[in-house]
């Protein structure tokens, strides 16, 4: 299981639960300052619909990746989250069993951690690296890459990624990632990036402003029928392709403005390039996904 022997790469979409947020969240215009998005956020009484919480397999010739690892499915359980996650209850709620962990996932399709070539965090919140502890448990010398901003902002201060929606309390004993250090090699609109494997066809780019130093990938792959198909894995970058119209970001960041300069990136890449933009939070990936829906990016209102 370790490779792809046909030379294809494909992409799978896994759903490690689902959550639901606040409204809020998921964008507001970038005109209200960052502690007024929270504020508005935690104040907000509504609930969205059930998202998916998101996992892409990469099949690639190199070897299997993971972009995130998802919820854990011990996320409902008392004292799972550190006690500095005050506002974690007001802001979501997790529906998650044994079976939708991404270690019980990847058993189903008869691939094990160690048959992972590594695993991309687009950053650490709790619903993207809840599987690291698990997958880190069966394969200990899993490479798992983090960008150099993030893993200062919040793997070097535990106490901070806790206040923040990480689980630092989680991570795997002696966490150390590998470090990924943005090349002088651009990418359409990107001036930086990181060519993950050798032929270039999975490339990590900057999407920060949901959190310092997130990352998205680029996946030049291939569909069923073999055509190629470039993909675009936002992570939280964006909740919907109807907020990347609206260049609205999300409502829970630090900085809007910058959030709102990586969604300008990302619909520039869309009209330099014909890409399928896949949200980890949308329930229209699986179809985006399967029917390789090409994104069109539109001028907000």
């Amino acid at each position: 299981m370790a490779n792809n022997q046909n030379g294809l790469v494909q992409l799978e979409f896994l759903t490690t639960g689902t959550v639901r947020i606040r409204p809020s969240m998921r964008s507001q215009p970038v005109g209200n300052f960052a502690i007024l998005r929270r504020l508005k956020s935690i104040f907000d009484r509504e609930w969205t619909e059930s998202l998916p919480v998101g996992v892409f397999l990469i099949r690639h010739p190199e070897g299997i990746f993971l972009f995130d690892t998802g919820q854990s499915p011990c996320c409902n359980d008392a004292g799972y989250f550190p006690r500095l996650a005050i506002f974690n209850g007001l802001l979501s709620q997790f529906t998650i069993t044994h079976q939708d962990g991404i270690l019980e996932q990847l058993h189903r399709r008869g691939i094990k951690a160690t048959d992972l070539k590594g695993v991309i965090m687009s950053h650490l919140h709790n619903d993207h690296a809840g599987g690291l502890e698990d997958l880190v448990a069966e394969a200990p010398d899993l490479p798992i890459y983090i960008s150099r901003e993030h893993w200062k902002a919040f793997g070097e201060h535990p106490v901070f990624a806790s206040m923040e929606g990480a689980t630092p309390n989680h991570w795997p004993k002696g966490f150390s990632p590998r470090i990924v250090d943005l090349q002088d090699k651009q990418l359409g609109p990107w001036k930086q990036s990181y060519p993950l494997t050798e032929d270039g066809r999975i490339v990590i780019v900057d999407t920060s402003g949901h959190v310092p130093g997130h990352v998205g990938l680029v996946v030049y792959g291939d569909s069923p029928d073999q055509t190629k198909v470039t993909y675009f894995l936002p992570g939280d970058a964006t909740y919907g392709l109807e907020f990347l119209d609206k260049e609205e970001p999300d409502g829970i960041n630090d900085d809007p403005v910058r959030a709102q300069e990586t969604l300008k990136t990302i619909k520039e890449f869309a009209r330099e390039t014909e890409v399928v933009v896949l949200p980890s939070h949308d329930n229209d990936t699986p179809r985006l996904l399967a029917e390789r829906v090409v994104y069109l990016p539109s001028d907000p209102k």
